[in-house]
């Protein structure tokens, strides 16, 4: 029988081995003692693991499966669930792009007693697609959002007359959701009392809606209403948005990953963002040193647009970007909120 403590893990040796010609169905349960999930971001460096298994000799262990005929096993169905088990998880021990589609699971904090339990689907990456990826600093935003929220001045209009507003809710906007994760967790935070829609660019919105359908029960238990589409940072909207279609709330979590985008997301933030006072923008990215001129750049047009940061904070998550065996990777993240430093 397979088993293994936190204080003694098992070493390769204790797993099925090919010479004898072990069953499909040892193999199978062997193989998902070896599942590698992607890293926690949060406080902690440790990687979320089933039952530990030494890493000395996995990757020898599960090419000896790969390249054996299974002869032994009774179907070729058999033979390929095995094949397929032990390609995963190679695939995993070769980096965060390497690793398959995947479903994961965040815990959004409302500063009660329940937090919110969001599922997100992600593809297998790829250099194309990262936007579907979560990143660290969205996993950080989201958890704040509670807090922010809450905070003095409040993120809610101050006059019922804004024209801004409709039916006395907050409209909100997401740029570049990527998979929806700060988006939704609004969404949920703030239920009926506002609308949020998330948007990206075209390759990556069909995935960002399918993960607002994986979470439509919290979104009716909380009476959110969520929208998402399509929104090209680089477009300038024609004609420009009129006051009945600006947002309140604008959110962006990780958006600087271009020497264009600062100009592309101010321009986007100041075509869509209330002109009201009590209008706010909330950011969130990493600190990283070859984007530092970009973070730069950002808070400058943002300044020519009449923007100021009114409350801002750095704090560090743990991305799950390196290889499922290396060290995981501290990324220091800088949030802040913006609002209009005068009546525009």
């Amino acid at each position: 029988m397979i088993s293994a403590t936190e204080d003694e893990p098992l070493h390769v040796l204790d797993l099925p081995q090919v010479y004898e010609s072990p069953s499909g169905t040892d193999l199978i349960k062997a193989l998902a003692l070896l599942t590698l999930q992607p890293r926690n971001f949060g406080a902690s460096a440790e990687a979320v693991k089933g039952p530990a298994v030494h890493p000395t000799g996995v990757n020898r262990y599960l090419t000896q499966i790969i390249s054996s005929p299974l002869s032994w096993l009774q179907t070729d169905e058999l033979r390929e669930a095995v094949w397929d088990a032990a390609a995963a998880r190679l695939s995993e021990r070769s980096g965060r792009t390497a690793m398959p589609a995947m479903s994961r699971v965040f815990d959004v904090p409302t500063g009660s007693v329940e937090d919110y339990t969001l599922t997100l689907h992600e593809p297998s990456l790829t250099a194309d697609n990262l936007g579907m990826k979560t990143w660290v600093s969205s996993y950080l935003l989201s958890r704040r959002l509670h807090n922010l929220l809450d905070s003095a001045p409040k993120l809610v209009p101050s006059a019922p007359t804004d024209i801004s507003i409709t039916s006395n809710k907050l409209r909100a906007l997401e740029l570049g959701s990527g998979t929806g994760l700060v988006g939704l967790a609004f969404a949920a935070l703030r239920g009926k009392s506002a609308t949020i829609h998330l948007t990206d660019l075209p390759e990556i919105v069909p995935n960002l809606a399918h993960n607002a359908a994986l979470n439509i029960e919290l979104m009716n238990r909380t009476e959110a209403t969520v929208t998402t589409g399509v929104l090209d940072w680089s477009e300038v909207p024609e004609p420009q948005p009129t006051a009945e279609e600006r947002f309140d709330v604008i959110l962006a979590a990780d958006p600087l990953y271009s020497p264009k985008h600062p100009g592309w997301l101010a321009q986007t933030i100041g075509a869509w963002l209330s002109r009201g006072l009590d209008a706010r923008v909330l950011t969130e990215m990493p600190l990283r040193d070859a984007y530092l001129p970009q973070v730069q750049e950002l808070r400058d047009r943002m300044a020519q647009l009449g923007l100021g940061v009114i409350e801002e904070g750095e704090e560090v998550g743990y991305d799950d970007w390196q290889g499922a065996d290396g060290d995981a990777l501290a990324v220091k993240c800088w949030w802040a909120v913006w609002g209009w430093s005068e009546k525009v």
